[in-house]
């Protein structure tokens, strides 16, 4: 479980600090520079005000549920943010590489109109999408944590995650040119997605568990396809770091492939979906 936040935490900084320094250099350049840095600093600082509500409101969600309703609210919360994951690598796929160049040109549009609300905003949604989408990943994680030790490890691997993200950054900074952001965000989009596997997966299988298993579902749902855990069991170190991280089972039953297959599934129907709205988007007359 520690694995997921030192990644999820690293990942989504990354991209955040990859916002903040697109809207800080186009600020850098600027004569009023000094006016809308405020407005900028501010809006960051708004946007990690709203991640943080977030947390506390579904903290206080979770603590005045019922067993039954809480089951059914973690099983919502793990499906919601496999569904953040997919959308957010259909969104990077689509305006990675013209990210720089649209947020500049919204910040244009709002200086323009001397509008300071409207850099404030930005920054704001920027960051807070991020630490928004940082908070539902990790709930599944933080709802498992009984001990102070636990919680200990819990924040002590998203200080992990926050330092590898400024070394990752510096590096993507200084080294463009043997690592780009490119790369980077491609290598990671498959990682997420994996994590993505592994976060459905878990909610499926509480589904399963504590409320289809009421009903008369028939035995083969339960069978196991084929056991590994003689080779590598996920209760092992290396094993459960890869059923955290990327939906491995050692002794996987059906419902555990038919739900992988549902996910992948649909994975490859939106991204075909996706290729063809690039290829039209390409030939489409100017």
């Amino acid at each position: 479980m520690m694995g997921q936040v030192i990644f999820i935490v690293a990942r989504e900084s990354v991209e955040a600090l990859l916002v903040i320094g697109i809207l800080w250099a186009w600020m850098a350049h600027r004569a009023d520079a000094r006016a809308g840095k405020t407005w900028l600093l501010g809006g960051i600082v708004a946007g990690f005000a709203l991640a943080t509500m977030l947390a506390l409101a579904l903290v206080g969600v979770t603590t005045f549920l019922g067993a039954a309703a809480r089951s059914w609210f973690e099983i919502a919360m793990l499906s919601m943010a496999a569904v953040l994951i997919v959308q957010m690598v259909l969104w990077m796929r689509k305006h990675g590489r013209t990210l720089k160049r649209e947020m500049e040109g919204e910040l244009d549009r709002h200086v323009a109109t001397s509008n300071w609300w409207g850099v404030f905003a930005l920054a704001m949604i920027a960051i807070g999408r991020e630490g928004s989408e940082t908070v539902v990943f990790l709930y599944g994680s933080f709802l498992q944590l009984q001990s102070l030790a636990n919680f200990l490890s819990f924040f002590g691997s998203a200080v992990a995650g926050l330092g590898i993200a400024l070394g990752l950054f510096w590096a993507l900074q200084v080294g463009a040119r043997f690592v780009s952001w490119k790369w980077f965000f491609r290598v990671t989009e498959w990682m997420l997605l994996f994590l993505g596997s592994a976060l459905f997966l878990t909610a499926m299988g509480k589904l399963l568990s504590k409320h289809l298993s009421a009903f008369d579902l028939p035995g083969w749902v339960y069978a196991t396809v084929w056991d590994t855990s003689g080779v590598l069991s996920d209760s092992s170190m290396f094993g459960s770091l890869l059923a955290t991280l990327a939906a491995y089972r050692s002794q996987p039953i059906v419902w555990d492939i038919l739900m992988l297959a549902l996910y992948w599934g649909t994975l490859a129907v939106l991204f075909g979906w996706q290729k063809r709205r690039f290829a039209a988007t390409r030939i489409a007359p100017a």
